[in-house]
């Protein structure tokens, strides 16, 4: 069934190419140039407590992976700890899969519908906590989709991708899972809004406003 897409608030460059970062860009609350690490990491750790049971995410790992994404080198990584994380210029570094992964955003950052949709092939039918259905991924769902990603790259992948997939969509059922019948889970819906709409579920966003 179509839905309205809900303007983002803020502009989102193209070469930010993680779908959550986009969406906290388009929330305002990190800045589509240059964050400093420490701000990338609490605001990265504050929003992950506004998901359902108020998970946690450790602002050291985050800074360290901030830290990495632009480069490698002795002087790339000097200038990011000392200049901070570039988002708008995320693509084609070491975290950039290359097209490796769900393929869900083109490299201009457009959606790719099929793609999405083919998500929901993975998924089931969820019952949360309240009772209500939706559509839904589990972990093992999750790593299942994780896995033929992977496969169907072949020839283009690198070894490194899979590892990388690890902290993503894991990271995102962590973040913005719901509680279901079944454990957790992370509904297609929610994903579908933090791709187009760039946004994160209302009841987070609610959270976050109510903590301010």
């Amino acid at each position: 069934m179509a839905r309205a897409r809900k303007p983002a608030s803020m502009p989102v460059s193209s070469g930010n190419p993680c779908p959550f970062l986009r969406a906290l860009v388009a929330e305002g609350l990190l800045d589509d140039g240059v964050e400093p690490l420490s701000k990338v990491a609490s605001t990265v750790a504050r929003v992950a407590r506004a998901g359902e049971g108020g998970p946690s995410l450790p602002p050291a790992a985050i800074w360290a992976i901030a830290l990495i994404a632009h480069g490698l080198t002795p002087l790339t990584l000097a200038r990011t700890a000392r200049e901070g994380l570039r988002l708008s210029g995320l693509r084609d570094g070491p975290l950039d899969k290359h097209g490796a992964g769900s393929g869900i955003l083109d490299p201009r950052g457009r959606v790719v519908e099929r793609e999405l949709a083919r998500l929901d092939e993975f998924a089931s039918e969820q019952i949360g906590t309240s009772g209500q259905s939706e559509r839904g991924l589990t972990l093992p769902q999750i790593r299942r989709y994780m896995d033929t990603n992977f496969e169907r790259a072949e020839g283009r992948r690198r070894a490194l991708d899979r590892k990388l997939m690890d902290g993503e969509w894991p990271v995102l059922l962590k973040v913005m899972g719901r509680d279901g019948s079944g454990g957790r889970y992370l509904s297609v819906a929610d994903v579908r809004t933090l791709v187009i709409d760039r946004a994160l579920p209302k009841r987070m966003t609610q959270a976050l406003a109510a903590a301010a």
